[in-house]
């Protein structure tokens, strides 16, 4: 497990792995580029780029996504 993440965010960065690693066997370099940015917010412990950036603040609250990060 990598210092200072918690057991959520280590098995999001896991499941982002695979994601990124699928992604770029099939040459997607869109969704490469969105996942990494996925990995290094979680490796440094921020909320989503995608959710911040997609959802309204409405939507965040609903699914229980802020802005703050664990330290």
């Amino acid at each position: 497990m990598c210092h200072g993440m918690n057991n959520e965010q280590q098995t999001e960065l896991e499941r982002l792995e695979r994601v990124l690693a699928v992604a770029q066997r099939n040459g997607n370099e869109l969704f490469v580029q969105n996942i990494e940015r996925e990995i290094a917010a979680v490796q440094r412990g921020e909320s989503s780029p995608l959710i911040e950036e997609y959802l309204t603040e409405e939507e965040r609250e609903a699914r229980g996504v802020d802005n703050q990060t664990e330290v």
